[in-house]
């Protein structure tokens, strides 16, 4: 079996995930699923916006003006397209093969010009129930649906193998991590750090994520400036996923008030890997994807998929962060059990190599269609 990954938004190899370079979620999947991919025997090849061809674990990165060309030698048993697609752009490769074709949809909803739920596909893959369920008014009859999950960075899977000590790995003063987008939540957290010193200041907060709440550079540096200077924030910046997992592995817990309508949320995935506790909202897939393990705040209107401006209840969030740290300091041996079952959980649920035998099952499921 050979698949083309098609993704005309980015350029990257399977390598990507290592450098120090930030990375978005949906790229991230596309690497590490074709990477295990491979493992299984599996041929890969990416098409993308990379400037000439490149190759890394076993995977070609090809320019994406030669995706025609490719169509042509007949090698490829499916075409899947990765996050966002054109309706020229499929309605092109279906004009040169009867491959299958198949949506690897990671918005919250079907939307043209950019994801656009198209007649031309023979399959479409959701990452959440959450995100089949809102999209199926546009869901055409004919297609083969399946959830198939994300899962996390094989380095967060390493971050705290079976018997090691998760509290004891644990920096002290307690650390409250933040990671994802502005419009992940990153606008909560001064007010939400203004509830919670109200009570205690024995801990500091570092946020990886890129800040544009504007788009306009001098307000946005000015606002950059303005948060370093709050007191217990340490770092603001975006990271690679290395340090990324490796900061994870040192916090006690994760805030992410999240107004986002997140369709499977794989910084949550990791953090809870990391043994984090995770305070988050209940906003979309966001309680799937915790899996019961996450605290959650409710939020107004949580399962409306185009809406980001929810208003967030801080006495509860903050009330829910103090618990937390409470109850690290008053029982730790039952919060040690606690984090070991959940990251058991996210261990036995969320790899990447779980992930190929599903994709393989509707690529030959297609293909007899």
């Amino acid at each position: 079996m050979h698949l083309a990954f098609v993704d005309f938004v980015y350029a990257y190899d399977a390598a990507r995930p290592e450098t120090d370079e930030p990375l978005g979620g949906t790229t991230s999947a596309i690497c590490f699923l074709a990477r295990e991919m491979v493992r299984a025997g599996i041929a890969c090849t990416f098409f993308n916006r990379v400037a000439e061809p490149c190759q890394a674990h076993g995977i070609p990165s090809l320019p994406f003006q030669v995706l025609g060309d490719e169509i042509g030698r007949g090698v490829y048993d499916a075409y899947i397209f990765c996050g966002r697609w054109s309706v020229e752009l499929v309605g092109l490769v279906r004009t040169h093969t009867k491959a299958p074709l198949i949506g690897w949809m990671h918005e919250s909803v079907f939307a043209p010009p950019m994801t656009p739920a198209l007649e031309t596909f023979d399959g479409m893959v959701f990452v959440s129930a959450w995100q089949q369920r809102i999209n199926q008014h546009a869901a055409q009859p004919h297609w083969k649906q399946a959830i198939i999950r994300n899962a996390m960075n094989p380095a967060v899977a390493a971050s705290f193998p079976p018997q090691a000590e998760i509290l004891a790995a644990k920096a002290q003063p307690p650390i409250l991590l933040f990671a994802g987008s502005f419009a992940r939540g990153a606008f909560h957290i001064p007010p939400l750090l203004d509830k919670i010193r109200e009570t205690r200041q024995d801990f500091s907060v570092e946020m990886f994520c890129n800040l544009n709440p504007s788009r306009n550079p001098d307000s946005d540096a000015a606002y950059i400036a303005w948060l370093r200077e709050q007191p217990v924030i340490a770092h603001i910046g975006m990271v690679g996923q290395q340090e990324l997992a490796r900061r994870m592995r040192r916090a006690a817990i994760m805030l992410a008030p999240n107004p986002w309508p997140e369709t499977s949320c794989i910084a949550l995935i990791e953090g809870l890997a990391s043994g984090l506790d995770a305070i988050t909202t209940n906003r979309a897939a966001l309680p799937e994807t915790g899996s019961g393990f996450a605290r959650q705040i409710p939020l107004e209107g949580a399962d409306e998929p185009t809406r980001f401006n929810m208003s967030l209840d801080y006495n509860a969030f903050a009330q829910a962060v103090l618990d937390a740290l409470q109850e690290r300091e008053e029982a730790p041996a039952a919060v040690e059990a606690r984090l070991r079952r959940q990251i058991d959980f996210f261990h036995e649920n969320y790899q990447w190599s779980q992930r190929v035998a599903p994709w393989v099952a509707l690529v030959e499921a297609l293909k007899l269609n």
